[in-house]
Order: C-alpha cells, then structure tokens, then sequence
C-alpha cells in the first residue's frame, strides 16, 4: 500500500501545481521572446514593404523618380546596380530560390565581430519597364546593444514569471485552504467509535459542498447508531423472551423428578405447562423471524379467548409475584374469541404482564379487559419517584422500563395494533388496542 504521502490530496495538488508553474513560466518567456523576434520582424518588412510600394507607384508615373537611399535603406533599379556587398550577402544566383517570407522579403543574419547584422532584400517589378527594384534594409547592433535587448527582455521574463509563480503560490494556498476540512474529516472519520454515537463534526467544516457532504454523513452515521443500537436491544429481548420458557421447562422438569422419587403421579399439570412453555419458545422464534426478516410469513390467525389468555400468563408468571406482597385484581368483560394472530398476541400480553410483575414489590395490578382493548394498571409508590413522563420515549426505546415493552411495541407497529405506555403519578399504565380487521394504527408513548 502506498504511503499517507502518496495519497495525500495536497501532495497531488502541489506537484500539479508545481509543474503547472514550470509551464507557465517556460511559455511565458517563450512568448516574450517571440514577442520581441515578431515585432522586430514586422516593424522591418513595414518600413520595406512601405517604401518599396511608394517607390513602385511613383516610378509608374515618373521614371526618373529617385530610389530611396539613407543609412538603412537603399533601393536599386536593375540588377546590375546592385553593389558587390549586397550579391555577397545575398548571391545573385539564388535569388530565385532565396526563402521568401510572406510578403515576398528575403531575410540573412549575419554575424560579425562584436556585431550582429539583419539583412532584409525585396525585389519587385517597376511598371512599363523590364527593369526591376532591389531594396535592402539593413540593422546592424552591436553585442552591447543586443546585450542590454537580452537582458530586459531577461528581467521582463523573470519578472514575469516571479508574478506567475507568487499568484500560483497564492492560488495554491488558496486551494489547501479550501481542501483542509477534508483532513479534519478524515481525522474524524479515524476516531470514531462503532459502539458510541459519532461526535460532533470539527468546528472548521464550513457550509459548503464539503460540509454538505459531512452534515449528510454524519446523519447517516447518526442513523446506523441508532438501528444499531434498536437492533441489539432487540436481540437482547429476543434472547429474554427465549430464556424464560426454556426456565419453565427446566423448572417443571425438576419437579417432575422429584414427584417421581416421592412416588407422586400428578403430572399433567407439569407437562402441560410444559408443552405450554415449548409452545411459547415456537411462538417467540416465529415472531422473531416476522419481525426481523421482511417477506417472512406472519403467524396465522385463530380463534383466541383473550380472558383466557390473561389468566393463562398469570399462572405462567405467578413465580415472580409469589414472595411479594401483591394484589392481582382481573376486571375482564365477557366476551366471544376473536380471529386474530395468537402467537403475536401471546407474546404482547405475556410481556405487559410480566413486566408489570416485575417492576411491583408492594401494591396492586389491576387488569382491565374492555372489547380488544386490554389496559394493566401497576401501582408502586416508587413510581411517584422516579421517571417523568417526559422520559418514557427514551425509557421505551432503551428498554430501560422493562425488556419486554420494546418488543410489544415493535409488533404493535408493524401489526398495526396500538400501544400506549405511561406513568401517571404511582401507577404505571400498560394499553394494549387489537385491531382485527387491518385497521392502520401505531403505538404511542404517551
């Protein structure tokens, strides 16, 4: 794997920069040069082409019109009027073939003793004549001249290019500006802890597309926590609701042997609750399956004696009130069974009662029953001194109150049922609302 350094984003952006400053200052001075080459270049063949068109057009009209002649320029009619100096910079029998610039000028450098020479010869046709004009224009520099050309045009390129490399550089720190929260958030992503929810986000993340970005990962990761920690409550419910069947068998089970050692044959109440128990820990599984896994098939639906069921939990939980000092009080109102997944119901009811069992040491438990709505009053004085309503959400959700509330309040969800859970004053109030006919509802906290 490649180092931090490799990788790193503002080692990447450096050396592109980097490279990207060579450049610049590379083409920068190459244009100046060109620059000053072209306009040198053009500013010649102007003056040329200038004079020799002025020449051509008032030779037309006056043939004994003077050809120019000064320090630079001299043109000649004929080419026998060439002098020998010009013929040996530029040979008489290569001006044919000569290359030719784009507006017909030959162009020769020549180098002399401490001096350097630019040669320009235009040769153009004289009208109403075969005679033709030879026109040079000559720029001699010497080395010192040239030298002090080079070397402006040498501090211009420098200049220029320290200009280049000071705006890349700012340019640069302007990048790793905008790229810093990117480090920050690396450093955060490093440190956070799967079992803790994420900390909050570095305070140098701006609202930009980077602090965007980070705003919407860090509700996701806000998200996941939570599933997560749903999930292992749940598991942990689940592994309750497995547990305390397995407990009753493994209780009956002792009894069992020892009415068998004392010769006592009443076994059928200890095998059936038993087999109740064994029928509980099917249902509990299935249930865990249903809610766990989507497209999982619900429980059936049967015929399902609510009064029946209630006092049928009672007697399965009655161990945990046996050395407390409560008063069980059952107001349950007749009524017909009604078709309605049993398994689900089961495992609801027996959770409400045993928590509500549970979390009593001195008082009574009320159970109401009113058409298929069940309410389980527990009255407890602690009650009075501990939890607010205000903090029964998140009693609720960490199953802080009891274990198994949080898994009636997943299946009263998902089967559309109503749940309601509440402390009001010494009492703790369990309501549990069937809906047999699909009716949409969801369970509150009040």
């Amino acid at each position: 794997m490649n180092s931090l350094g490799e990788q790193s984003l503002k080692v990447r952006v450096g050396k592109i920069i980097a490279i990207f400053s060579i450049l610049m200052v590379s083409f920068y001075t190459s244009l100046l040069a060109e620059l000053y080459r072209s306009g040198l270049t053009e500013a010649t063949h102007s003056i040329l082409r200038q004079e020799s068109s002025n020449f051509v057009k008032a030779h037309a009209e006056n043939p004994n019109t003077p050809v120019p002649r000064s320090h630079s320029l001299n043109g000649y009619v004929g080419a026998e009027n060439v002098p020998e100096e010009v013929k040996n910079v530029f040979p008489e029998d290569k001006w044919d073939i000569w290359p030719r610039s784009s507006d017909n000028i030959m162009y020769r450098y020549m180098k002399h003793t401490d001096t350097e020479s630019h040669y320009h010869l235009i040769i153009e046709d004289l009208a109403n004549t075969d005679q033709k004009l030879y026109m040079t224009y000559t720029i001699t520099v010497s080395d010192e001249q040239a030298g002090g050309v080079w070397r402006r045009l040498t501090i211009l390129s420098i200049v220029g290019g320290v200009g280049v490399i000071v705006l890349l550089l700012f340019f640069r720190q302007i990048m790793l500006h905008a790229i810093s929260p990117l480090s920050s958030l690396s450093n955060w992503i490093e440190k956070l802890d799967q079992d803790q929810p994420p900390s909050d986000l570095p305070t140098d993340l701006r609202d930009d597309e980077i602090g965007q970005v980070a705003q919407s990962l860090y509700d996701a990761l806000q998200r996941i926590h939570q599933h997560n920690k749903r999930e292992s409550q749940f598991l942990r419910n689940a592994s309750h609701e497995l547990r305390t069947p397995i407990a009753i068998i493994r209780n009956a089970m002792d009894v069992i042997e020892y009415k068998r050692k004392i010769h006592d044959n009443k076994l059928d109440p200890l095998l059936q609750r038993i087999r109740r128990a064994g029928d509980s820990m099917k249902s509990v599984t299935e249930a865990i399956l249903w809610l766990a896994v989507d497209h999982y098939t619900a429980p059936e639906k049967a015929p399902t004696d609510i009064n029946k069921l209630i006092k049928e939990l009672i007697a399965d939980n009655k161990s945990i009130i046996t050395s407390k000092n409560i008063d069980v009080q059952l107001e349950l109102k007749p009524s017909e069974p009604i078709t309605i997944e049993t398994v689900l119901v089961h495992i609801s009811l027996d959770n409400i009662i045993r928590n509500a069992f549970q979390h009593c040491d001195d008082g009574k438990i009320k159970i109401v029953t009113n058409d298929n709505c069940i309410e389980i009053t527990n009255h407890n004085p602690a009650f009075g001194h501990g939890s607010e309503n205000g903090n029964i959400r998140n009693t609720m959700q960490t199953g802080g109150f009891g274990l198994g509330l949080a898994l009636v309040d997943r299946i009263a969800n998902k089967q559309g049922w109503m749940f309601e859970f509440e402390l009001a004053g010494e009492n703790a109030i369990s309501r549990l609302t069937l809906h047999t006919c699909g009716i949409n509802a969801r369970s509150e906290l009040i």
